[in-house]
């Protein structure tokens, strides 16, 4: 018998394949009637034949579903598509020719896109919006018009000599039903799945202006008598500049949607006999808006893509660099309190504005404190004592006026400081180049080192072998006395030494 654990799993398991079967039969539901209701309206604006317009959003719909819900959803074209041509034609064996065409037609489609386009982010780059462009608004299209057409030319729905007649249309409607229709569903997909943009984008306000402008301008031009407007010139190109607004500033979803008001306000008035392709005769009047709406569509997608790049690169450069400035103060950081430590102090002088940068343990050395400000160098010359101050200028003088590939980085000097309470100190200072331009130095840096503790050593040590008269110790010995492990032997030495100078 099965365990509890195992019925358990059964039981998730079985409703997990129950609720995906749940969303699939949902998927294929929406699809098919969104198919069914976009084509009953597409073939209000038949062109030629009751079958084919010019005005096709279902193939749009269908490579979109297909790029977003997989390939798994091709039922829902092929029952939508055959529904579709059924009520319009009747003919069951036509309608089934036709919705084979329309669905292979979106398999394929979906297929390049996915190839070589990059699949549902196919908008976001300006090299795949070409890809899909060619793949799955031009080519994939082909089929579905080539084996409507046969279809139709089979079924006697159309006349052999008609084929071009027919095929240019449905070819021409499917195609632009892709460029304009896929784009847009994917862009609404994209921004409901997006996560917060690390760069802020459009403000709502700014939004509503844009809309408002394409509207606006799409009903200027095209819904009214042309000949009332401007004296009758075509001002097609009105329309432009609020749509590359729109496709700049809010990338594919402001293209599609504002190329979408357009072209909705476009067929509407072309229909009721009104703008500038309302003069062409009937037949070519849509074909001629929807080459218009379509160019409109590519334009657009490729300014939305080139500025999503963009957009893109500067968040990417936002992100580095707040992490660099995280970094940089981090190491910072670090660095400061490992001089703290050592009690070693940094300083850098700009040779051009005569400004110094200090560490903090600098400021600390000086007798400043916590004190903070904008240092130059007499902060520093007024600290030294009148005898090494000369000494000091000619050091910084020297490194100054070396050459930039000179060796004189690196000479450690002794300099006396007096501080503010009388107090005096002694410091090691190391001067070296630190940036140089056109061969003079535009920067000098040094390092500071408190040796006042170890100059009171130095000068007790001298003071008594001066006292026992005997020379004066070497380096050797002073560095023999600083390590523990001899320092007590001689300590002993001195002190016998002492005690012989003494009367």
């Amino acid at each position: 018998m099965p365990t509890t654990d195992q019925a358990a799993r059964a039981g998730v398991l079985s409703g997990s394949v129950h609720a995906r079967e749940l969303r699939l039969a949902l998927a294929l539901l929406a699809l098919g009637s969104s198919y069914v209701l976009a084509g009953k309206l597409g073939l209000f604006l038949a062109v030629g034949n009751s079958s084919v317009s010019a005005v096709w959003p279902p193939t749009g719909i269908a490579i979109a579903a297909l790029l977003l819900g997989g390939a798994e959803l091709w039922p829902a074209v092929f029952a939508g598509a055959f529904l579709v041509n059924l009520t319009t034609t009747g003919d069951v064996g036509s309608s089934l020719g036709i919705a084979g065409g329309n669905t292979l037609e979106a398999v394929v489609g979906a297929y390049l896109a996915t190839r070589f386009a990059g699949g549902k982010h196919a908008f976001s780059h300006p090299r795949t919006v070409l890809a899909f462009v060619l793949f799955s608004g031009l080519l994939a299209p082909i089929v579905a018009a080539t084996a409507g057409t046969e279809t139709l030319v089979v079924a006697h729905l159309a006349r052999p000599s008609d084929f071009v007649g027919v095929w240019v249309p449905w070819w021409l409607g499917d195609a632009i039903g892709a460029i304009e229709v896929t784009p847009l569903i994917l862009a609404v997909a994209d921004r409901a799945s997006r996560t917060p943009a690390l760069v802020p984008g459009p403000s709502p306000l700014e939004a509503i202006g844009v809309g408002g402008a394409t509207l606006g301008v799409a009903l200027i031009v095209f819904a009214r008598d042309p000949t009332t407007l401007l004296g009758g010139y075509p001002m097609i190109f009105l329309v432009v500049p609020s749509i590359v607004w729109a496709a700049f500033r809010f990338g594919p979803l402001g293209a599609t949607t504002s190329v979408s008001t357009v072209s909705v306000v476009a067929i509407a008035a072309t229909v009721a006999g009104d703008g500038p392709f309302a003069a062409l005769p009937p037949g070519v009047s849509l074909l001629a808006l929807r080459i218009f709406a379509g160019s409109l569509a590519v334009t657009a997608l490729l300014v939305a893509a080139d500025s999503l790049q963009h957009r893109r690169l500067e968040a990417e450069l936002n992100h580095t660099r707040k992490e660099l400035q995280r970094m940089l103060q981090e190491r910072t950081a670090e660095l400061d309190s490992a001089k703290s430590l050592a009690e070693v102090g940094t300083w850098s002088f700009d040779v051009r504005t005569q400004k110094m940068i200090w560490s903090d343990e600098m400021y600390r050395m000086l007798g400043y404190g916590s004190d903070r400000f904008p240092v130059v160098i007499g902060h520093l010359v007024e600290r030294l004592t009148p005898d090494d101050r000369t000494a000091f200028l000619n050091e910084l003088r020297a490194t100054i006026g070396a050459p930039e590939s000179s060796a004189r980085d690196g000479v450690a000097q002794k300099y006396r400081i007096l501080l503010a309470d009388g107090s005096e100190r002694t410091l090691l200072n190391t001067i070296r180049i630190a940036a140089a331009q056109d061969g003079a130095v535009t920067r000098v840096g040094g390092t500071t080192l408190d040796i006042t503790e170890r100059q009171h050593l130095e000068d007790e040590l001298r003071r008594l072998a001066d006292r026992g008269d005997r020379a004066e110790p070497s380096s050797e010995d002073f560095r023999l006395w600083m390590i523990p492990s001899v320092a007590p032997p001689l300590n002993e030495r001195l002190e016998r030494d002492s005690s012989r100078a003494e009367p």
